[in-house]
């Protein structure tokens, strides 16, 4: 859909498109724009929805305890890719939230509906810990999820790369130590 692509176009330059500025980088009217996405939000929610994938295909070759680790890294590693592939559309995404947020806490009412996030880390990193179900407790498997959370998708962007300088490179290194660590230390507390 043209009206997409043009929404694309500008988070890919690093501008957060309303959706007038969709239909315009798209060359159709506003009102075919907004009756597609009657709000800012909409678009960008769908801009990530569609844009980004949303499922992993878990590697179950390795499901043993002795490949966890690797396992782990290599999946934190290819979501690292896919996070900083997609850096602007997922700065967009956090730029929107933290908007939608700061005006649910000045009091007023959010006039569109809040962007859902979460949508595509959660469930791969829920696919790349699946062959440990039955090996990991419950909460252990809660746990080292929401902790692999922290370090794929914008925050994660925004920590290593603002806050700290880092290049792409180090900054992927410094996560999958994150990972590695995390996913040894959920390891070393069933050994």
């Amino acid at each position: 859909m043209a009206i997409m692509e043009g929404a694309r176009k500008l988070l890919r330059e690093g501008k957060i498109p309303s959706v007038a500025d969709a239909a315009e980088a798209a060359r159709v009217s506003r009102a075919t724009a907004y009756r597609y996405f009657p709000t800012q939000s909409s678009l960008i929610q769908e801009a990530v929805d569609t844009g980004l994938p949303t499922t992993w295909e878990p590697d179950e070759r390795h499901a043993d305890l002795t490949a966890f680790a690797d396992r782990v890294e290599r999946a934190i590693a290819e979501m690292l890719t896919l996070t900083h592939d997609n850096e602007a559309v997922l700065r967009g995404v956090l730029l929107v939230s933290l908007q939608q947020w700061a005006t649910i806490q000045a009091g007023d009412k959010l006039e569109e509906e809040s962007i859902r996030r979460g949508t595509g880390r959660i469930p791969a990193i829920q696919a790349a810990l699946a062959p440990y179900r039955g090996t990991l407790s419950p909460a252990a498997l809660r746990r080292l999820t929401i902790g692999l959370s922290l370090i794929v998708g914008a925050e994660s962007l925004v920590v290593l790369r603002d806050i700290w300088g880092l290049e792409e490179t180090e900054a992927k290194e410094v996560a999958r130590w994150i990972a590695r660590t995390l996913t040894q230390a959920t390891v070393n507390a069933i050994e």
